[in-house]
């Protein structure tokens, strides 16, 4: 979170199509940041973006061993791949449940869940703690299933391309023998086995998680999309902080692509 990222997404929210933002707490000053935006744009639903792929963590390393280095800093999403079967579930749960409580410290609504690098996801035992705190809070939280897994969707670069998801595809070629065994945790059957336990769950969320646009940042790209959408909820992830996402999103050929396409843009309060 930094106030360059913060006015581009409150540009792309005020004169785009973005209609809501979620909030790391694990950098300089959230509480203020947090309270100093939703003061200047008390409309603006922000959520959490929970993270445990970047920077340090909040909780001392003493606390949560297996989570981060000895320094307190989380491990990267190539770093983590090796890592994941000794990471202690506990350990997570302790680090992302103080950032839910910090966020809340904030007094600012919490609006939806999702997670840096979409780890929380593509390593399906990790998704069990952002249930049980979707539960508690009774908020919404991101799809775990990408929709680019269904290979449905036609742009003209990439398919999704979460570094996460990359670097587990990477590690699994490289080291087939540690990978294996993760399998079963790993994938899109287990992406799409948490999509259901969910739904059983009574958890609200998107009907659809539209990752295609991460890295194919152009207007024709984006309008692409649109036209290509799935029937029900979707939920596009962007970047607006990105160099040229802002532009794209605020774009009005893509406000005329949503209503030549009966598009209607919507909050997670609508799900």
């Amino acid at each position: 979170m930094n106030d360059e990222t913060s006015n581009a997404i409150i540009d792309a929210y005020r004169n785009g199509i973005v209609t809501s933002t979620s909030a790391f707490v694990t950098f300089a000053e959230p509480v203020s940041a947090l309270r100093r935006i939703h003061s200047e744009n008390p409309d603006l639903p922000i959520g959490i973006h929970l993270n445990i792929t970047e920077g340090k963590s909040l909780l001392p390393a003493s606390e949560i061993p297996s989570l981060v280095d000895k320094n307190g800093n989380f491990f990267s999403p190539d770093q983590i791949m090796s890592k994941l079967p000794d990471i202690k579930i506990e350990d997570v749960r302790k680090e992302l449940n103080a950032q839910v409580k910090l966020f809340l410290s904030s007094e600012v609504p919490l609006d939806h869940i999702n997670c840096h690098h979409h780890i929380t996801a593509l390593y399906t035992p990790f998704h069990i703690v952002m249930r049980e705190i979707c539960l508690q809070y009774n908020v919404p939280m991101r799809n775990p299933v990408p929709y680019s897994i269904y290979k449905k969707m036609n742009v003209n670069k990439g398919s999704g391309g979460a570094s996460a998801a990359k670097e587990m595809i990477v590690y699994g070629l490289l080291h087939p023998f540690k990978s294996f065994p993760m399998m079963k945790v790993m994938g899109p059957a287990a992406f799409i086995e948490q999509e259901k336990i969910n739904n059983e769950a009574g958890i609200k969320m998107p009907d659809w998680f539209i990752d295609s646009f991460f890295e194919n940042a152009s207007v024709s790209d984006l309008n692409s999309i649109i036209m290509q959408l799935p029937n029900g909820i979707s939920e596009i992830m962007c970047h607006p902080g990105r160099a040229g996402e802002v532009k794209v999103l605020s774009d009005p050929d893509v406000k005329k692509t949503l209503e030549k396409s009966q598009v209607r843009l919507v909050k997670f309060d609508t799900i």
